[in-house]
């Protein structure tokens, strides 16, 4: 390989991460991949008697760090509770002599795949206070978010081009062409180099990241060391750097070359241990879909590289023609891998077909589709067209040359693009299904106050539960029966009328079958005495 043809390969490797890095940038950061199905007590439950355990309940296992998980008071002061997660699960053991009022339990977990997910909910012990203070939601450092969704491009460009190149020069060059070995061996240490410096960042950006610290989280040795220990990203660190250093490090004897095969895969099995495929299963099925795709990427990317080098050198023509051959017999099972592995990774992660044009993730992987689906169409004309005739015909050779520094750069792109992939969640801007939310409104009525609860608020069976009380807080004893009619003007249905129980003074519970979604409005009348018969409607929102 040539200084210019070196120098143009960095040059180009420079410019199309910059283009990217512009682009993220302008991109909103990615969502965490865990999402929260529901909690217990729910968002907005009143409880007559504090809970024994607050439970958090999401669609994958996380790990909750000391501190990330915190029950707070109306005050927003935080109050002595243990946090556990327990798979998927976060369990908050809740002190027995809670008082009365409202509490707010403010979380942040890390996902299967190290991505942070955070928010928070409120539920009241007896009486709700009056006022609750607002936590606010935990946001991101942008220049931290730059530099690891940057980091994680340089990551797969780095790691693919290396174990490529390696595995082109230990299994698909011909011996004939042993002038192409150094050359070679130089560009793959150049992407080695891209790669430790992604590795690097990335390690530093995702402790940051993870733990919402900021630009200081970048160089704090407690976060650098616990997400070097106790995290997917540094499991993956490890494993990459151990198997760059075989890869580029071991001799040309028998046995140096197949350390050097295992260096490579080593550090392409690096890959799948902390992206997307850690969140979704089959396990066995996603990451091993993960593993072939990302092998047979660099088999590709390697493979088109080495042979702009090979084509480039004084090579004997018989030597580049047998190394063409064989790279054109690998690349056709490589394009075959890459299709049957991409599709089961896009039909386990993306939640639905809509996901492909209303998620970032989406519009990312079409785009990286079609610079495949390009790249494919070159691939084939090379293979069908000019090889056959690169080994006696020199303007073959001049032409297949050309073609294959295009499908060289186009190969650049898609795997740039997949290192952008790779730090975008599958559902960010994803509509996914509503979850249920129980009702609990405290509202007025006349001199006194009604809490009115409706559980589950979900079409089907629910239950609705009705306290009075008067103005100084205690149970109220109407003068007759409350009266409740449920509507839902949208569909023009109702009302529904069902039959009330009392269960104690001014207590009352009626179960009642909603049978569509929609905004449902609960009218509650009571007589409070003889004259006086007050009115109020509650918003019941119900999810199918």
């Amino acid at each position: 390989m040539t200084v210019q043809l070196l120098r143009r390969t960095v040059l180009g490797l420079v410019a199309t991460v910059a283009g990217v890095l512009l682009t993220l940038a302008s991109a909103a950061p990615a969502t965490g991949h865990a999402m929260l199905l529901g909690t217990d007590p729910a968002d907005g439950d009143v409880l007559t008697a504090p809970p024994d355990v607050v439970t958090l309940t999401f669609n994958e296992p996380v790990q909750a760090d000391d501190g990330s998980v915190r029950l707070l008071d109306a005050a927003g002061e935080p109050i002595a509770a243990e946090a556990r997660p327990v798979d998927d699960t976060v369990e908050i053991t809740v002190p027995a002599d809670l008082p009365e009022g409202s509490y707010v339990v403010d979380w942040s977990v890390v996902s299967a795949d190290g991505h942070p997910v955070g928010g928070a909910f409120t539920f009241a012990v007896g009486r709700p206070s009056t006022a609750v203070a607002e936590v606010a939601a935990p946001t991101g450092d942008p220049l931290v978010d730059l530099l690891h969704q940057g980091a994680q491009v340089f990551v797969y460009l780095g790691i693919l081009g290396t174990s490529g190149l390696v595995l082109f020069r230990t299994v698909l060059l011909d011996r004939g062409a042993g002038i192409v070995h150094a050359p070679v061996l130089r560009l793959a240490t150049v992407f080695a180099a891209a790669a430790l410096g992604g590795l690097l960042v990335y390690l530093a950006a995702d402790g940051a990241w993870r733990t919402g610290s900021g630009l200081p989280g970048l160089v704090d040795p407690g976060t650098l060391w616990d997400t070097l220990t106790g995290t997917p990203v540094g499991t993956a660190t490890v494993v990459a750097l151990v198997g760059l250093v075989l890869a580029l490090g071991a001799g040309a004897t028998p046995a140096g070359r197949a350390v050097t095969c295992a260096g490579a895969l080593l550090a392409l099995l690096s890959l799948p241990l902390a992206g997307h495929s850690r969140s979704f299963g089959p396990a066995w099925l996603v990451l091993g879909s993960d593993a072939v795709h990302v092998s047979a990427g660099a088999v590709w990317f390697g493979g088109v590289l080495g042979l702009v080098i090979t084509l480039r050198s004084s090579a004997p023509a018989s030597a580049a023609a047998r190394t063409v051959g064989r790279f054109s017999t690998a690349a056709l099972w490589v394009v075959l891998a890459l299709a049957a592995t991409g599709t089961v990774l896009a039909w386990r992660i993306l939640p639905d077909l809509a996901a492909l044009t209303s998620t970032g993730y989406g519009l990312t992987l079409l785009a990286k589709v079609a610079v495949v689906g390009v790249v494919v169409l070159v691939a084939a004309w090379n293979r069908y067209r000019l090889v056959p005739h690169v080994g006696d015909d020199d303007g073959a050779r001049a032409r297949l040359r050309r073609t294959v520094g295009t499908e060289a750069w186009l190969i650049l792109l898609a795997v740039t693009l997949t290192g952008v992939l790779v730090s975008q969640s599958p559902t960010d801007g994803h509509t996914a299904p509503a979850a249920a939310r129980p009702v609990a409104e405290h509202v007025a009525l006349g001199d006194g106050m009604a809490d009115v609860r409706v559980a589950p608020a979900r079409v089907g069976a629910n239950v609705v539960e009705i306290e009075l009380n008067d103005a100084d807080g205690e149970p109220l004893e109407p003068a007759a029966d409350p009266q409740v009619r449920l509507s839902l003007p949208e569909q023009d249905l109702g009302p529904l009328t069902p039959a009330l129980t009392r269960t104690g003074t001014g207590r009352y519970e009626l179960p009642v079958d909603l049978p569509l979604p929609g905004g449902w409005e609960l009218e509650l009348s009571v007589r409070t005495s003889t004259f006086d018969n007050p009115v109020v409607v509650v918003p019941v929102e119900v999810v199918p």
